[in-house]
């Protein structure tokens, strides 16, 4: 069992160490904002936050954030709504990769 948290929510999964977290994130979680881009951390598609600073999740093994805080696209919004960032990729149109 891995524990981490996610926006805020304690996450604990019963998957393979070495399951990159874009994929427990996206197929586990349900969080669908991070996105598979390249695969190999260059294009940013995959972007989060690992304790406050962007990481390429699509190279990290979840095993590698146990006990940590993540924060995905859809962790920033807050209370009044969207985040700017957040209505500027629906603006923009840019949900592949706004990072």
């Amino acid at each position: 069992m891995i524990e981490f948290t996610v926006n805020g929510k304690q996450q604990s999964l019963d998957i393979a160490p070495d399951t990159p977290l874009l994929w427990a994130i996206r197929e586990n979680i349900g969080l669908t904002g991070t996105k598979f881009g390249c695969g190999i951390a260059k294009c940013g598609a995959c972007t989060v936050h690992l304790n406050g600073i962007p990481i390429r999740s699509c190279v990290t093994p979840v095993a590698a954030v146990e006990g940590a805080q993540i924060t995905t696209i859809e962790g920033i919004a807050n209370e009044d709504g969207l985040h700017p960032i957040q209505q500027a990729w629906i603006d923009e149109q840019v949900p592949q990769c706004g990072y």
